[in-house]
């Protein structure tokens, strides 16, 4: 009887030391927090941190790249602070090899347009242009003194009828109307093979003035287009101190505040690394702004160009009497 409670009470020993030490077991981890990762499952969570930091990296740079690019376009809009001097001659500025003060020269010899010449009315003896659009008459005085090879280049294809018949292929209402393509898309630049740039004359893209279309420089052929825009508009060049400074002349100056214009597209900030785009200015509207006010507010489609053609019925010379 003894050895069998003996027994018994060692078995029931063994039995809550067992239970003891399974219960000690299965409390271990939750005692603890920790469990020990596998081989796996560590280099899945390097994989993971790795993956971060260069999500974090690439981040970090295009917010870099956005505050160098907006800086860029800062620093191109304001470039035109920086002064820069030009030689200019003396002399009256409406004879041969002359530089108007204050205006940017080209870098030929030419004649340079006295002060204001480009708003004055054509007068008796001069030749001007026509052109008679489905929508009104345009009439426009040339610069032949000027911008001799852009006038030349016109005055030829009126004579030969080229511009008879065709459309104002672009049209941005408050910015210009422009025509002379022969197909009415594309950029086909007709008539004389591409000839040269002539800035510097004292010719303004002033609202009203008429100036030569091109793909770049040099590359001016039968396209022109109308600067129909009612408040000026510096855009790269900045602001009246900016255009002052680089050399444009103050009648210009108080004519695109009073009439509108587009200064960026001037070509000699163009050749002072200001601005992309150059025009050459060969002529002007004296009659018919109206007109091309017009013109300007028609429907256009995605190409800006008008849903119903506005088309140059006839375009010629006339001599002011």
């Amino acid at each position: 009887m003894a050895e069998n409670r003996s027994k018994k009470t060692s078995s029931k020993s063994s039995s809550a030391a067992g239970t003891k030490k399974t219960a000690a077991k299965s409390a271990s981890p939750s005692a603890s927090g920790k469990k020990r990762l596998t081989v796996a499952q560590r280099r899945e969570l390097e994989r993971q941190q790795q993956i971060t930091q260069i999500l974090v990296t690439v981040g970090c740079l295009m917010v870099a790249l956005i505050l160098i690019l907006t800086f860029v376009l800062i620093h191109e809009r304001r470039n035109g602070n920086a002064k820069t001097d030009y030689t200019t001659a003396s002399t009256s500025s409406n004879t041969a090899d002359t530089v108007a003060s204050g205006v940017y020269p080209a870098s030929k010899k030419y004649k340079t347009a006295p002060d204001g010449e480009q708003l004055k009315k054509p007068k008796s003896g001069e030749e001007v242009a026509i052109l008679k659009t489905s929508m009104g008459t345009i009439k426009i005085r040339l610069f032949p003194e000027y911008a001799p090879t852009a006038v030349e280049n016109f005055k030829t294809l009126i004579k030969n009828g080229y511009y008879n018949g065709l459309i104002f292929h672009r049209v941005i209402n408050d910015f210009m109307i422009q025509t002379g393509m022969g197909n009415g898309s594309g950029c086909s630049f007709e008539g004389y093979d591409s000839f040269e740039d002539e800035f510097g004359r004292n010719l303004y893209n002033i609202r009203g003035a008429v100036s030569m279309a091109n793909a770049g420089a040099n590359t001016n052929g039968s396209q022109f287009f109308i600067v129909q825009t009612k408040q000026v508009q510096y855009y790269t060049i900045g602001d009246r101190e900016t255009f002052l400074e680089n050399g444009g002349a103050k009648w210009a100056a108080d004519a695109y505040e009073e009439r509108g214009g587009t200064v960026y597209l001037d070509g000699q900030f163009r050749e002072k690394g200001l601005t992309r785009s150059g025009h050459t200015v060969f002529g002007q509207v004296y009659s018919g702004m109206k007109v091309v006010d017009k013109i300007a507010a028609v429907d256009t489609d995605g190409n800006d160009q008008p849903l119903e053609d506005v088309v140059i019925e006839k375009a010629y010379l006339e001599t002011v009497e």
